[in-house]
């Protein structure tokens, strides 16, 4: 008897037109060899889910925080406000000089609806920062 094949092809759209986030994923998937875009995909997909083992929200706030001028600082801060005894007792670690996850300057943004600069901008007065 054949053994079943239980791996799992998963399937969805980015929308780089109308989202900063899917926006930056399809520049890096553009960036990134054929060769080794499916093993970036699932290493991805991975580690959201570690992400939301740790807190269910995570992935959410990550994903909506995303875009090229995401800096190091602002997910340490998203961080913070989920988990702030535990990364006070992390501390004020980093990677040595890394500031933002972008390695190009921001691509100007084209006009939205609002909707996810709101978004945006309520992430950033609820953890403490200026908001747009």
């Amino acid at each position: 008897m054949d053994k079943q094949d239980t791996r799992r092809k998963i399937t969805f759209y980015l929308n780089p037109e109308t989202n900063d986030a899917d926006k930056y994923v399809c520049d890096e998937i553009d960036r990134t060899p054929q060769g080794e875009r499916g093993k970036l995909w699932r290493s991805a997909l991975l580690a959201g889910f570690a992400l939301r083992k740790q807190d269910a929200r995570l992935p959410h706030m990550l994903a909506e925080l995303l875009n090229d001028a995401t800096t190091f600082d602002e997910v340490i801060l998203l961080m913070k406000a989920v988990f702030p005894e535990e990364m006070d007792a992390f501390g004020e670690r980093r990677p040595a000089g890394q500031t933002t996850m972008a390695t190009r300057a921001p691509a100007a943004r084209p006009e939205q609806d609002g909707v996810q600069d709101e978004t945006r901008n309520n992430a950033r007065s609820m953890f403490g920062q200026q908001t747009d």
